[in-house]
């Protein structure tokens, strides 16, 4: 599995844990122990959480300080900021919440076929809002190119299109131009194509590892059952490859749990926060 992630075809699938049978501490140290055989886990929250559970608690679209994962929104395909997330399924929603991943590279061939001057644009910096995840000395927006090219090897990072329209709030930000406008608009629209995506229900029981840099995921909007143990429930991990590819220096400044100067997604993890692993989740404190 981890040669597949990792200079394969970026994903891998384990099915059947029996999470039912098990209460939540077993849950955690299984999930913990076969991620462990994929890479070194980091901190996917502000929190410094080590395992953090994606879970409705009420965040809205206009919340700019809250990522929208911790939300009933649909999620558009997208990156997280590491090497590897992985993502286990405790329960699914009563309606929706599908899963759906594509190939970066994929979709960069078919804007280079299509469109080769907005494709080209997508290798100039995009702006981006860091929802209040701010490193030290940086600001409240950043910005990095959708596709590129490093040492032989491509690396993709899909923006959240939320997040490319509150950075416009930022006045001391340099707009984006037009032709990156329509340029994220044609990435979108191949991303969601039957051809190129793959849709993949989540079970009980499964886990779902992607490479950032290769793959992009996405999530429908979802209607939770009205008891609230049932509520649809996953568990994400974070990991670093710290035999992974090598990310453009374009790259490095998206991550704020690692020291500008590594190479791979969360290769350095900061030691400013306590690291933990929560065993429910923590609503007022979720990022």
């Amino acid at each position: 599995m981890r040669a597949t992630i990792k200079d394969g075809i970026g994903f891998s699938y384990v099915r059947g844990i029996p999470v039912e049978q098990y209460d939540r501490d077993t849950q955690l140290r299984a999930y913990w122990g076969i991620s462990r055989h994929i890479g070194d886990p980091v901190p996917p929250n502000r929190n410094g959480h080590l395992i953090g559970h994606v879970i409705d608690v009420g965040d809205t679209m206009n919340d700019y300080s809250k990522r929208l994962a911790q939300s009933a929104f649909e999620l558009a395909f997208h990156s997280d900021s590491c090497d590897v997330v992985g993502l286990l399924c405790v329960r699914p929603a009563m309606r929706g919440g599908l899963s759906a991943i594509v190939s970066g590279l994929a979709v960069h061939d078919e804007m280079l076929r299509r469109a080769p001057n907005l494709c080209a644009a997508l290798y100039e910096p995009v702006l981006l809002d860091r929802r209040g995840e701010v490193p030290p000395g940086g600001k409240p927006w950043f910005r990095m190119p959708v596709f590129a090219f490093h040492k032989g090897r491509f690396s993709g990072y899909g923006p959240l299109p939320q997040y490319i329209e509150s950075a416009k709030r930022f006045t001391d930000a340099p707009a984006m131009t037009a032709e990156q406008d329509a340029a994220i608009r044609l990435f979108y629209e191949i991303c969601g194509d039957d051809r190129f995506c793959l849709r993949l229900p989540f079970r009980p029981g499964d886990i779902q590892f992607l490479q950032n840099h290769a793959i992009f995921h996405s999530r429908t909007e979802f209607e939770d059952w009205p008891d609230a143990t049932r509520k649809r429930h996953l568990m994400r991990i974070w990991l670093s490859l710290p035999d992974g590819p090598e990310l453009p220096p374009s790259f490095l400044g998206k991550w704020p749990n690692i020291d500008v100067g590594t190479k791979r997604g969360g290769a350095i993890v900061s030691t400013a926060k306590e690291l933990v692993i929560p065993f429910e989740p923590e609503a007022p404190a979720f990022a």
